[in-house]
């Protein structure tokens, strides 16, 4: 298992020093699989576009849920559907869920929200990637940080099992001001906050 460790360390630590030479915006890679980060040591990776120093790394809190899935999938929700309140960003949550549920969209929630042009908060150039990056600096007053706190909840409640889908087992949305081409002729149903959401695509 150590050797297991280093290895994952080893790798993480070179994919940093390609990353930080070729300075790209690109959505930072998953973190190796088999440990946990806390949600603090998890967000310094993020924002230096890099997993988390292997000396941060903590055991996962005792819900047993996956720590680096939760935050991933947090900062999804956050980055998607906060002007939605918490009832948008959990839809969002289960549609990343169910995902990842279907065996089609990787094992995990952090392969769910990276499949390119996916989740647009990811995207190069997207505003609320930067937001995302910084979520932890935000002013703890404001609302966006209480989303923030409500987008880390509730992340943890669906991994954990312990929500209800409120979009019937949505695998796919799209915000409620565009009409993409895979959406035509789709039944919407949900809409919750400013997304509609459906079981299939085009």
């Amino acid at each position: 298992m150590r050797w297991a460790l280093a290895a994952a360390a080893l790798g993480g630590v070179l994919l940093f020093a390609v990353q930080a030479r070729g300075g790209s915006d690109a959505t930072p890679p998953a973190p190796p699989r088999g440990t946990a980060l806390s949600w603090n040591a998890w967000s310094e990776g993020l924002r230096a576009g890099a997993p988390a120093r292997a000396a941060e790394r903590q055991t996962a809190p005792a819900e047993d849920i996956d720590v680096v899935d939760a935050h991933w999938m947090a900062l999804t929700m956050w980055g998607e559907a906060r002007s939605s309140g918490e009832e948008g960003m959990r839809a969002v949550g289960h549609v990343i869920a169910n995902r990842r549920l279907s065996g089609r969209h990787g094992a995990f929630a952090t392969d769910t929200v990276s499949e390119a042009w996916q989740f647009s908060c990811w995207n190069a150039g997207d505003p609320n990637l930067r937001a995302m990056q910084n979520v932890e600096t935000l002013p703890h007053a404001g609302r966006e940080y209480r989303m923030w706190l409500a987008a880390k909840r509730i992340a943890g409640e669906i991994l954990a099992g312990r929500s209800e889908d409120p979009t019937g087992g949505a695998l796919f949305y799209h915000a409620d001001y565009v009409a993409p081409r895979w959406a035509d002729g789709v039944p919407v149903v949900a809409a919750i906050g400013h997304h509609l959401f459906y079981l299939s695509a085009r």
